[in-house]
Formats: C-alpha cells, structure tokens, sequence
C-alpha cells in the first residue's frame, strides 16, 4: 500500500513543482486512510452470493479499496472495487462449469479437475503476489517504471501456447467463455483451471460453443446475471482469435494518427490481455476529433503490471465516457509521467477509477502540484472526476483549489456505477 504513495511523489517529482509546496500548510490538513466495513461500501446485494460472502473488513490505502472474498472455490483477494465485481461474476460463472461436471457430457472429465482447483486456491490470500490480484504495487509503480522496447508480434503473458491454437483448442476456450460471460484471458487461475477443463473435454467431444450454450445449466444468462464482469470487457468479442484483436487494434491507433513505432509498442506490451488492449483502443477510437491520443497510448505503453493494465483500461474509459456524454475533450495533454484532457474551453479534466481518496501529504502535495500544471496550460478550470468518492478532508482541499469534484461518476462514464 505504500507503494501508491511513492507513485503519487514520483509524479509529483516528474511536475518539478515540490519547491512551491508549503510543507507546513499541508501537515495541517492531512489524514490517514481508513477502513470500512463492507455493507457501507457495497450493495447488499453484493455482500453475498450463493457461493461466496464478501469479508467485513475492507481496507483502503488511500486510492483503492480492498477486499477479501470467501468462496468455495478458495479466498480471493480484490484491489478494487472493479475486480471484486469481476471476480463475484467468476465465481457465479465457476458454479455453472461446477454444475456441468455432473452432465452426462462433461462428468467423467471435470470432477477430479474441480477438486484439484478447489485445492489450488488455498494461498490465494496468504501469497497474493503470486496469485489472485496481488498487492497494489503494481498501480503504484506505474509512475515510476521506465518503457522497454518490445519486439513486434509478442503475444500477452495471458495467451495460450502456440500448440493449443495450432490445434483449435484456445478457440474452443474461447468460445465457451463467452457463453459463460467471462473473459478467457483472466488472470483468475482457479477460473482459468475450469475453463481449460471444461475446454479440453469440449474440444475432446466437438462440443461447440453454440451446442455449449444449451447445456449450461438454467441458461447462459444466468451465470453472470446480478453482478456481471463483462462491463469491464466492454464490446469485446472475447471469442475472436488474439492475433486478429492485435492486428486489428495495431490498425486502428494508425488510422487515429498515432505513429506506427508507438503503436507497436503498446500493442506488443504482453502485460495486457489481449482484452483489455482492446478495450484501450475501442475507448480512444471512440474519441473522434480529439488530438494528442497518442499521449494516452504512451502513457498507456509503459505499464509492466497487471493491476496498472486494468487501472489505465478503465481510465481510457472513463475518457471516452466523457468525451461522448459530458461534453467533448479537445486533446490529451501529459502530465509529467500521467495524462489529463483538455476540453476546448481549456478546462482540465482528470479522470481516476478510484474507490475512495484520501487527502494524505502526498496526496495533498498532488493536487496542488496538479493545480499548479492547470495554470500552466492556461486552464481556465479543473475538473476531478472520481468512480468512487473522496474523503471530507479531500473535497475542502478541492473546493480550496477552485476544482469541480464529481463523485461515483462510473454510471455516467462506464455505464455502472463501480
């Protein structure tokens, strides 16, 4: 957790404004972040499902909130409010592969593997670097890293091997997960177990994706339904193959002007899946006659952690989200190691998927750092828009600021309100 405020001084570095910060002003209104409980921050509905419970406790580092979930599948750790939803929708999609085991089409080949995955899972919150979501590092470390070069037509750490799509089983995988509403490239390894189990005795008896969908138990909708992860998919067909979603998304940044070296870069970062590149790109293909998109896709090039992949997908949103209902975003501009858009009236506008911010000294030091960037791009206002909320402490520094604050903006930006 410390991690997110060494990013947030590093981009406070990068904006060379720490000499015109009044250490004394900001210790007086500073705070720690807190912990919620889980029915003050969650709907009902949520807290609970027929295979899970979501812990009490949730903890907040000043940026994101975390939480434990309790399944029967293990204990999943989620730094987000984002991916909680998204592993909520995994497990409900889990208990339909479950319930396949027991067909006369898939039995015999999927209870040994249910049993071996349940077993998997133990350590998912005792070793979390290494499992489910891991620790918030990776977000913090985003401001921090420099970009590598990357070698044309590298595939995403997620893929499958060059095997399993020379023989047709990855479209097989991929197929089903769509029916199921989950993506295939999931960096859930219990969900990937099941899904490669339910996939090999599909492949195995040329069961189809289509042929699996009437076998689903009670239907594919209901997997998914209530809390569903396929928001954070967007419009992505999850069954096209992850070379055609390259090649199409490589040519897509070309015909936005953004240069072919760039491109390249951020279409063959392997720390993507290939859904989320794709997310990115339909998000700033949506963007039409915004200028500088090729800031974004630098800022975005750079990320060598899963969690910064999802934090900059869902921020890409967020701006399109803007761009297409709140009013339109006349260019990208950088700002030192991060990225803010300009409207034409030259307001500023800097959108963050963030649960709960807090105004900790380095958050405070931010905000007057980012303020003191607003006057040199001569914006005639700032705005912060928020997919969850701020703290009392922050929105009196804000409103100090002269900003506009938007809080829980995700219903309007992404169409839900996480």
């Amino acid at each position: 957790m410390k991690t997110h405020r060494a990013a947030w001084g590093a981009l406070l570095a990068s904006l060379a404004l720490t000499a015109l910060l009044s250490a004394t002003a900001l210790a007086q209104e500073t705070e720690t972040p807190p912990t919620f409980e889980a029915r003050a921050v969650l709907p009902k509905a949520v807290l609970s499902g027929p295979s899970y419970n979501v812990d009490s406790v949730v903890t907040n580092d000043g940026y994101l909130n975390a939480y434990t979930i309790h399944s029967r599948y293990g204990d999943f750790r989620a730094e987000s409010t984002a991916l909680l939803y998204t592993r909520i929708a995994e497990i409900a999609a889990m208990d339909k592969m479950e319930q396949l085991a027991g067909t006369s089409a898939f039995g015999g080949s999927l209870l040994g593997k249910g049993k071996q995955t349940v077993q998997g899972a133990v350590n998912l919150v005792t070793d979390p670097l290494d499992t489910v979501g891991g620790a918030l590092s990776g977000v913090g470390k985003m401001f921090v890293r420099a970009q590598e070069s990357l070698v044309e037509s590298t595939p995403s750490k997620y893929e499958d091997g060059r095997l399993q799509n020379l023989i047709g089983y990855s479209q097989t995988k991929r197929d089903y997960a769509k029916q199921f509403g989950v993506d295939p490239y999931s960096t859930n390894p219990v969900l990937q177990a099941k899904l490669n189990a339910i996939a090999e005795a599909g492949y195995a008896g040329s069961i189809t994706g289509s042929a699996l969908q009437a076998l689903i138990p009670g239907g594919v909708g209901v997997a998914v339904s209530g809390v569903s992860g396929t928001a954070l998919m967007g419009s992505v067909d999850v069954s096209v193959p992850p070379t055609d979603l390259r090649r199409q998304n490589r040519q897509a940044l070309l015909d936005a002007g953004v240069p072919e070296s760039l491109a390249r870069l951020f279409i063959n970062n392997e720390q993507f899946t290939p859904t989320q590149q794709t997310v990115i790109v339909k998000a700033l293909s949506s963007m039409r006659g915004t200028e500088g998109l090729a800031e974004f896709v630098e800022f975005a090039a750079g990320t060598q952690e899963q969690d910064v992949a999802l934090f900059r997908q869902r921020m890409a949103r967020m701006y399109a989200g803007y761009d297409n209902t709140v009013a339109n975003l006349a260019r990208f501009v950088r700002l030192g190691r991060f990225v803010g858009a300009q409207r034409g009236d030259g307001t500023l506008v800097l959108a963050f998927p963030l649960d709960y911010l807090v105004c900790t000294r380095t958050n405070a030091s931010i905000i007057e750092a980012m303020a003191g960037r607003a006057r040199e791009l001569s914006a005639s206002g700032v705005e912060l828009w928020l997919t969850g909320k701020a703290s009392p402490m922050t929105k009196k520094l804000l409103k100090r600021m002269g900003w506009r604050l938007n809080e829980e903006s995700g219903k309007r930006l992404l169409g839900t309100w996480y």
